[in-house]
């Protein structure tokens, strides 16, 4: 059974006394403050206020991302029209509170407004012909998506057919050729100047209810919202800077204060009431309990708690979350049981430089999540598929920075369909091609990826005495969340400290020291 790689200690690359010790007295700061935040890539004082003092004036203006006022336009139209609009979201997190912002603003405003969560079994991610069809044949005229779209070329193509307009609006990396949408909102799309990059299916979203709530003078409508563009973000896992910090950071504060139902009840279920709610509460606890409903059964579930109008219907909702994601968790530490069970036996670890396994009865909701942690376990790329008949149907995560989405797209002759990040992505393949696509991820991570990047460190930002240890120093730490990508909790090395005493915690699986 292999055993965990323990972690390289490393400084951080960007450690510099001289420079983090001008910093921290420029902005009254400890010194160890100073050197987290020049690691942070902090390293002037107006960054470095702006960063502990994120502030919603700071956000750009939406109509900075392209093709926002062309989405305006036809949104503010289909409005003055009485027109229906539906909003195409996704099962995910990010996707779910993505379609709760724009459904909410656009009913705010009068709309005669509709959604539609695709089933992640039945019909698969992202816009699709049938949807399309069938918002025809309801009558609707416009349909907007979030957190999807941008690859859906042949359904764009084929509303217009059928006399229905789309606005996409997405953050998924665009393909070559841009569906033929009425607007697109993508900051990642050619040509696209917006000064921020990192928003997730959420964010975007939320900027285009901005511009909506902008034009009609309505910014409270969106001030709201925050706290589930907050659940959205940290969810996605996207970086904490910029943007998403400030957004992030205002939206925990809401959450924390939320007098939502659905969310109140969801906070309930999960044991946080009358609690400051945190990043990680929301990545390990919330959002957890809201994507179960997409990977074990329908997120209609999810999406119906958070436009619950009653207090004892949210309650039940949430609770019925709470055993799906048990459901969940057994169905995923199944999967990555048998998938680590595997690696050594199929794939010649450690001399492969991927993983990509799959079986007959492994749930496609689960496989994220069990790809994520075996990531985590075994330090490479990996990718597992479920197989259901002659498809298959797999998701994959990155290690040591290989572009996982442009490994695929290498890879593209042997899939039916693929979409995602250079770090998360999901992929269609039909069964007797499987043998062929692990041979070929094998042979492009062999050429592509580096095996030393792989190796887990642990990254210090700084050296720390005990004596340094005072009550500004906490205060100053508390500035520093929320805690995620692109700004990790900091981690301190105290030179030659002894145990004095430990015991175990977590039901044995961790230990508490006290040192000296």
């Amino acid at each position: 059974m292999t055993t965990r790689t323990a972690p390289r200690w490393e400084l951080h690359r960007g450690h510099s006394p001289d420079g983090a010790a001008a910093l921290a007295r420029d902005l009254g700061a400890p010194a160890p403050i100073g050197q987290i935040l020049w690691n942070r890539g902090l390293n002037d004082v107006a960054a470095a206020r702006r960063f502990v003092e994120p502030r919603l004036e700071d956000l750009h203006s939406p109509f900075a991302l392209l093709g926002m006022e062309a989405a305006v336009e036809r949104i503010e139209r289909a409005l003055a029209r009485r027109e229906r609009v539906l909003v195409h979201g996704d099962y995910d997190v990010d996707g779910l509170t993505a379609t709760y912002v724009l459904l909410s603003t656009l009913r705010a405003f009068g709309a005669d407004v509709h959604a539609h969560i695709p089933h992640r079994m039945k019909e698969g991610y992202g816009l699709s012909t049938t949807a399309i069809e069938a918002a025809a044949r309801a009558g609707m005229t416009l349909v907007i998506t979030v957190d999807c779209g941008i690859s859906a070329h042949e359904p764009v193509a084929h509303a217009a057919a059928l006399g229905v307009g789309v606005v996409i609006t997405d953050h998924h990396e665009p393909p070559a050729v841009l569906p033929p949408a009425l607007a697109i909102v993508n900051p990642h799309q050619p040509g696209c100047t917006y000064p921020f990059k990192g928003l997730c299916g959420v964010g975007v979203a939320f900027k285009l209810a901005q511009a909506l709530a902008e034009r009609r003078g309505a910014g409270a409508v969106v001030e709201r919202l925050l706290e589930f563009v907050a659940l959205g973000t940290v969810a996605d896992a996207v970086p904490l800077s910029g943007e998403n910090r400030v957004l992030v950071h205002h939206g925990l504060e809401r959450l924390s204060r939320t007098d939502h139902l659905g969310l109140q009840a969801l906070i309930e279920v999960a044991g946080l009431s009358g609690r400051r709610i945190t990043a990680g509460q929301v990545a390990f606890q919330l959002a957890p309990r809201l994507n179960a409903a997409g990977r074990v059964g329908s997120a209609l579930q999810a999406l119906r708690l958070l436009t619950a109008e009653d207090a004892d219907e949210a309650r039940a909702l949430a609770q019925s979350l709470d055993q799906d994601n048990t459901h969940r968790r057994e169905l995923d530490e199944r999967v990555e049981r048998e998938a680590a069970e595997r690696v050594e036996r199929e794939l010649q670890w450690p001399a492969c430089s991927s993983i990509v396994l799959w079986a007959d009865d492994w749930h496609p909701g689960v496989l994220g999540i069990a790809a994520s942690r075996m990531v985590e376990r075994f330090h490479r790329p990996a990718i597992l598929i479920g197989v259901q008949g002659a498809w298959g149907r797999g998701s994959g995560r990155s290690a040591g920075g290989l572009d996982l989405h442009r490994l695929l797209g290498d890879s593209a002759n042997l899939l039916t369909t693929f979409g995602g990040h250079a770090y998360a992505a999901g992929l269609t393949v039909e069964r007797e091609r499987l043998p062929a696509l692990r041979l070929r991820i094998e042979e492009l991570a062999r050429e592509r990826l580096d095996l030393d990047a792989c190796v887990p460190r642990l990254v210090l930002d700084a050296d720390l005495s005990f004596g340094a240890i005072d009550l500004e120093l906490l205060t100053w730490l508390e500035r520093l969340p929320p805690h995620g990508l692109d700004n990790p909790e900091p981690v301190f090395r105290v030179a030659r400290a002894m145990i004095d005493s430990l015991s175990r915690v977590g039901n044995g699986r961790h230990l508490k020291l006290w040192l000296r």
